[in-house]
C-alpha cells in the first residue's frame, strides 16, 4: 500500500495520489495520522510513505510513527514487547547514558589501569540527568524534530525529572565519598551543564542581545557535549591520585572528543528542521549539512589517527585497534543516511549509540581474554 501525506487540495499530492492508484497499488492520501484507515493497514505487509513536497518533514514523521504502531499489533508479542523496551530505553536517555559508561570503562582498558567500576557508574548517572534535565529546559524543537520523543516527554514528565534529579544526586553523594578534587570537579561539571540552557542575561534586556544563553551560540551545542563527555570520561578519573602517563591521557580525550562530536553533530543533521523551525542555531543550520558530514568525517578520520598513533607509540593498549570498529559503525550510520538506507529516527539512533556500547563489549572482552 501506498501511504501520500499533503492536503486535500493540493495538486502536488493529489497528483501523487493519482500515479500510485494508476499503478493499482491500495493509496491513502491523509492529511495527519488521524486520518489513517488503521483496520485497511493493520493487513498490509508492506507500506511505503510518500509526501507532497510542501508537507513538513514533523507531520511526515507522525504518519510514519503511527504507521509502524499500526503494524506492530499484527507482530508476535514477544517482539512488540522487545521493541516497547528498546523505544522506552532510546526514549528515556537510558541507553546514550549506557554508552557513556561504556566509554568510562573503555579509558581504563586503553590506558592499561585497572578499571574502577564507580568512575562509569559516575559517568552513567551524569550524562544521563544532563540529558533528561536539558531536554526539559529546551524542550521547543522537539515537537518538529522528534514528536515521539515529545510526546514521551509529556507522558512521563514525572518519572524522568524525579531520575534525572536523583541521577545527579547520586553522582554527587558517590563523589563526595572519594576525593575532594573529584566531588568539585564534578559540581563544577554538573553547574555547567544546568547553565548550558539557562538564561544569562536578564529578560529585561534580553532582546539587545542575540545569545541570551550558552546554548544560543552558534555550533555550541555540539561543541558543549563532545566537551561534557570527555570531561566525565576521560578528566574525572585522572583526580583520584593515580599516576597516569600525560601523552595516553590526552590521546585518550582526544579520541573521547572525536567520537563525541560525530555522535552530536550527526544528531544535529538528522534533527535539522525542527531546529530550523525554532531558530536554534546548531551546526548544520550555522555552516551548511554538507559542511557539517564532511567536519564529522574529519572527526572520525582524527579518532582512528590517534588510536593508531596511541597504538604505535604505546600510549594506549592493543584493544585501540579493535576500537577503531566503532569508528567505523559511526562513519556507516552517517553513509546509511547521506543514501538514504535508512529513515532517520529511532531506529538510526539506536544504531549510532550502539557504537559506543560495542566500545565497552569489546574492552571487556579484551579484559577477559588478557
Amino acid at each position: 500500500a501506498i501511504v501520500v501525506v499533503g492536503g486535500f487540495h493540493s495538486g502536488n499530492t493529489g497528483r501523487l495520489v493519482k500515479i500510485a492508484k494508476e499503478e493499482g497499488l491500495p493509496t491513502f492520501h491523509v492529511e495527519t495520522e488521524k486520518d489513517l484507515d488503521q483496520k485497511c493497514l493493520s493487513g498490509m505487509q508492506v507500506v511505503g510513505i510518500t509526501a507532497g513536497a510542501s508537507t513538513p518533514n514533523w507531520m511526515i514523521k507522525n504518519v510514519v510513527k503511527k504507521v509502524e504502531a499500526i503494524q506492530d499489533r499484527s507482530r508476535k508479542p514477544f517482539l512488540t514487547w522487545a521493541k516497547k523496551i528498546s523505544k522506552f530505553l532510546l526514549l528515556s536517555n537510558f541507553v546514550v547514558a549506557a554508552g557513556a559508561a561504556s566509554l568510562s570503562y573503555t579509558v581504563f582498558v586503553l590506558s592499561g589501569s585497572r578499571p574502577k567500576f564507580v568512575y562509569p557508574l559516575l559517568a552513567f548517572l551524569y550524562i544521563y540527568a544532563m540529558h533528561v534535565l536539558n531536554r526539559f529546559l529546551d524542550k521547543g524543537a522537539s515537537a518538529y524534530n522528534d514528536p515521539e520523543r515529545a510526546a514521551f516527554y509529556g507522558r512521563h514528565t514525572f518519572f524522568l525529572c524525579l531520575t534525572g534529579l536523583a541521577a545527579i544526586s547520586f553522582a554527587l553523594s558517590f563523589a563526595y565519598t572519594m576525593r575532594k578534587t573529584t566531588f568539585f570537579a564534578l559540581c563544577g561539571f554538573t553547574f555547567l551543564g544546568f547553565l548550558y540552557s539557562v538564561p544569562l542575561i536578564p529578560a529585561q534586556i534580553q532582546k539587545k542581545y542575540p545569545y541570551a544563553k550558552i546554548k544560543d551560540i552558534p555550533g555550541s551545542k555540539t561543541l558543549s557535549e563532545s566537551l561534557a563527555w570527555v570531561a566525565v570520561i576521560s578528566v574525572l578519573p585522572r583526580l583520584d591520585g593515580e599516576p597516569w602517563q600525560w601523552p595516553a591521557l590526552l590521546a585518550i580525550s582526544f579520541v573521547i572528543f572525536f567520537l563525541s562530536f560525530a555522535r552530536s553533530a550527526l544528531f544535529d543533521i538528522l534533527q535539522f528542521q525542527g531546529d530550523l523551525i525554532v531558530g536554534r542555531e546548531t551546526l548544520p543550520l550555522t555552516i551548511g549539512i554538507k559542511k557539517t558530514s564532511l567536519i564529522i568525517k574529519y572527526a572520525l578520520i582524527l579518532a582512528g589517527a590517534t588510536l593508531a598513533a596511541g597504538l604505535y607509540f604505546r600510549w594506549m593498549t592493543p584493544v585501540s585497534s579493535l576500537l577503531t570498529l566503532c569508528v567505523l559503525g559511526i562513519y556507516l550510520c552517517l553513509t546509511a543516511y547521506e543514501k538514504q538506507w535508512i529513515y532517520p529516527g529511532l531506529n538510526l539512533e539506536a544504531l549510532v549509540e550502539s557504537n559506543f556500547l560495542l566500545a565497552g563489549a569489546v574492552s571487556l572482552v579484551w579484559l577477559i581474554f588478557q
